[in-house]
């Protein structure tokens, strides 16, 4: 029952059109801006362990993917430069 309203509420919300395209997608992006560098990313977080593992099991690592063509540029430039300057 709760699932069959939940769907019906996604359905609904997705329905209105003055949602943003990105708004549509199963992720939120963030949106990060410092002057005239900005980057749109997504995130995923991954626990690990075992409910018998209390040390393992509060680790959660969290991890920032590109959510555009423009910012996986930005991040390879970043890498690029990076790279050089440890030579």
């Amino acid at each position: 029952m709760r699932q069959t309203k939940l769907c019906a509420l996604v359905v609904a919300t997705l329905a209105v059109s003055t949602l943003p395209a990105e708004a549509q997608a199963p992720v939120l992006v963030m949106h990060i801006r410092k002057d005239a560098t900005a980057l749109r990313l997504f995130t995923t977080i991954a626990t690990l362990g075992t409910p018998q593992d209390v040390t393992v099991q509060e680790i959660r690592i969290e991890s920032f993917f590109p959510a555009d063509e423009a910012t996986a540029r930005i991040f390879k430039d970043w890498a690029r430069a990076g790279a050089q300057g440890n030579d």
